[in-house]
């Protein structure tokens, strides 16, 4: 695990990783959804290494899902197939360089409810007019699905650019239908598909209605940008941290961003009635929840924070849980 330094929580990024730094000044007492951006120096982890936090005025969570692809509601023109067309073995296989990349040539992208069956479908359809793209896959953009080819770590590598190239190049009866193609980033494999048991997006789902929805952080992990660490076994740790709360009697849930390489993990779920911002207290069962989780863990450390912070270098105490908005679908 990678220790929480001030080279990475300067960073400011937001989204997820804003709950991490988020509140480290006062706490859960500002409320579920209002925080204050300032800089507080002096807290540091449980082993003593320094850190500065920023204070974002983002949430934990966006209303959005990860990714900030527009997904639209067809996608690259599929015109009709040539009798005379070329179909050269080194045509139809891309020039993939990444297991793990992000980035991808967006063919179409579909933003309809059903928007997964019919990314398949089109898919199919394309293929068999186009053998060149046999290799294309259905991956997710924000809230939608679209249809990709290529896996690549940045949109300057060659092979990305040569694959666009390629794309783009594509030619029937005169016409180019994919010269407007473009990389895009996308999800990873992990968060393609249906929600995982216990992901807090099958929350949201069970009460479409009831906004807001809020329910207690009491931990995340996280890359902070470390290079060499793989987001895959945070994602693991919180998804086993879940299964560890849940064998416990707790509602707990998992939440993973992609793009900020960082999971989360809460427990529990309450409606307006959480948190009163005229009295600025919390509901009885979400206080009974804070005094069971008294610290947000960290990389599976409690984050200390200064106990004054207007004396950073003073005695610490471990960062609160807090209470957070469930995200939209």
């Amino acid at each position: 695990m990678p220790h929480i330094t001030q080279k990475f929580l300067t960073l400011g990024k937001v989204g997820l990783l804003a709950g991490l730094v988020a509140m480290a000044a006062t706490g859960c007492e500002d409320g579920p959804t209002k925080t204050q951006q300032r800089k507080v120096g002096g807290a540091q982890t449980s082993d003593g290494a320094q850190i500065d936090l920023i204070d974002p005025k983002d949430d934990v969570m966006g209303s959005d899902a990860p990714g900030g692809a527009r997904a639209g509601g067809g996608g690259a023109a599929a015109g009709k197939s040539g009798s005379g067309a070329t179909r050269s073995a080194d045509a139809a296989k891309p020039s993939v360089n990444s297991r793990t990349g992000r980035w991808s040539v967006i063919l179409a992208t579909f933003s309809t409810a059903d928007h997964a069956a019919k990314a398949n479908a089109f898919r199919s359809q394309l293929v068999s007019e186009y053998p060149e793209l046999r290799e294309a896959t259905v991956r997710r953009v924000g809230k939608g699905s679209a249809i990709v080819i290529g896996r690549f770590d940045a949109p300057e590598d060659k092979g990305a650019q040569g694959e666009l190239k390629r794309v783009k190049a594509i030619e029937r009866n005169g016409r180019k239908p994919f010269a407007g193609v473009m990389l895009m980033r996308t999800s990873s494999d992990a968060a393609s598909g249906p929600p995982k048991a216990h992901d807090l997006r099958s929350l949201r789902a069970q009460f479409p209605n009831v906004r807001p929805l809020f329910t207690l952080q009491v931990a995340a992990w996280s890359t902070f940008g470390e290079k060499g660490v793989e987001y895959d076994g945070m994602r693991e740790s919180a998804e086993r941290y879940c299964a560890e709360l849940r064998k416990k009697g707790h509602e707990a849930w998992f939440l993973h961003d992609e793009d900020a390489e960082t999971s989360i993990v809460a427990v529990g779920h309450f409606d307006r009635r959480a948190y009163d911002p005229k009295s600025t207290l919390f509901s009885p069962e979400v206080q009974e929840l804070m005094r069971e989780f008294t610290a947000n863990l960290v990389n599976g450390e409690p984050l200390l924070i200064p106990v004054d912070p207007r004396k950073p270098e003073g005695k610490t105490k471990p960062q609160p849980c807090r209470l957070v908005e469930v995200p939209g679908l």
